[in-house]
């Protein structure tokens, strides 16, 4: 049964409100889409009689006054007829930090089976779909950005016209499409992510030292933030409304540099699965990872220049500094990843600054890093901060049969 059989047997299919200034009803506008190489008529066609797809298919027009691109209007047919695959992995709520984590790792890398085997298990907390969409939000603007902005304006679109609470089972079906239409892209590209990173220390004038180049960056990250913030069309309305979906990223889209987009071709470091989640998963951002960070300042075998680095050098924020290196060589890796170098190396002189580090610095902690994952020192640590919190005993995790499981490593 396709997604669009299934809402069909689920929904009312009553009018939806609309939400531009301007009253716009999508059922009464002319929009044509592009249904097995044949333009149809949406007015007189019945294969989409949903108001929420009537909704999305108008939602160019109706939001920001510009007609749908094919790009478009090519999504809004993929959704209508995607089959979401089977439900294969249940895990528990508490580690719900943990398995965004890991989704977001594996849309990065381009792993769409791992995504989606993941994804499967956001269906056993169906409260949370309102912290999943608002993260998948933040991974199309923060992961996939310039490498295709309709896809991202998209994914926000689709969290505003299917409302979580409202949508109920149908958001995994969503979910799953969406991810896989971001694991897909031959490239993808986290230059909104940077701007967005180098935003707050422009506004607060907490900068290293800046080259022109450096200055023609910081102006034109300002300027959009000016232009979103004191909107003059609905485009950039829509953008400042929507702007806190991907935390402050969205209103990035469309910004593009006067300089040379390159392509990264440096391998990307293997994971192992750790408690049934890829070890990249353990990041800053979750209690696992953050303990592993503990342990790497304090020293451990195999990676003690670590610790001599953070005893030679006084840090503000030592745990948020290493959580940062090991973000850039390896959770924050892209395959197929889309750079403008200039941007990424102010960024980088960006971070240094920050923690009171010498660009020569930060290069030598992160060789640090990155041998100590080579060497895996990491993910050992890691497996052994796993046993402390999920070792047998302390946590149940749940079988797709509603049975519990064994809590082995793999």
């Amino acid at each position: 049964m396709s997604f669009r059989q299934r809402w069909i047997s689920c929904t009312s299919g009553k009018q939806s409100k609309t939400f531009s200034k301007e009253k716009c009803n999508p059922s009464k506008i002319m929009n044509f889409i592009l249904i097995e190489d044949t333009t149809i008529n949406f007015e007189k066609a019945t294969l989409m009689p949903l108001a929420q797809f009537q909704e999305l298919l108008s939602y160019p027009q109706c939001r920001w006054a510009e007609a749908a691109s094919e790009r478009w209007r090519s999504l809004c047919n993929g959704l209508r007829d995607y089959n979401a695959p089977s439900r294969a992995f249940v895990i528990d709520t508490e580690r719900k930090w943990e398995l965004v984590s890991a989704v977001q790792k594996s849309i990065r890398r381009g792993d769409k089976q791992m995504a989606l085997r993941l994804i499967s298990a956001m269906d056993s907390m169906p409260k949370e779909y309102g912290y999943f969409w608002r993260r998948l939000c933040v991974i199309a603007c923060e992961d996939v950005g310039p490498a295709d902005d309709v896809l991202a304006s998209f994914v926000v679109g689709c969290a505003t016209v299917f409302p979580p609470k409202k949508t109920g089972r149908q958001n995994y079906d969503l979910i799953c499409f969406l991810a896989e239409q971001m694991c897909d892209l031959s490239n993808r590209s986290r230059i909104y992510c940077s701007y967005a990173a180098i935003e707050p220390a422009a506004i607060k004038a907490e900068l290293p030292e800046l080259s022109s180049q450096d200055k023609s960056i910081i102006t034109a990250i300002m300027q959009r933030r000016a232009a979103v913030e004191a909107p003059e069309n609905p485009w950039r309305a829509w953008q400042k409304k929507n702007d806190w979906r991907a935390e402050g990223m969205l209103k990035f889209i469309g910004l593009t540099l006067p300089m040379e987009l390159n392509r990264v071709h440096a391998p990307i470091p293997a994971y192992k699965m750790l408690f049934d989640l890829p070890s990249c998963c353990y990041d800053v951002h979750t209690r696992v990872g953050l303990r592993v960070l503990q342990r790497l300042v304090q020293g451990v075998q195999g990676a003690e220049g670590i610790n001599e680095f953070f005893k030679k050098n006084r840090i503000t924020g030592k745990h948020r500094a290493l959580g940062e290196v090991l973000f850039s060589v390896e959770g924050g890796r892209i395959e197929g990843e889309l750079v403008y170098e200039p941007l990424s190396s102010l960024e980088q002189r960006l971070f240094a600054h920050q923690f009171g580090l010498t660009l020569n610095g930060w290069c030598d902690l992160r060789v640090l890093v990155q041998k100590a994952l080579e060497k895996g020192v990491v993910d050992r640590v890691r497996e052994e901060v796993l046993q402390q919190f999920y070792g047998q005993g302390q946590l149940q995790l749940i079988a797709p049969g509603g049975g519990p499981i064994n809590n082995t490593t793999n």
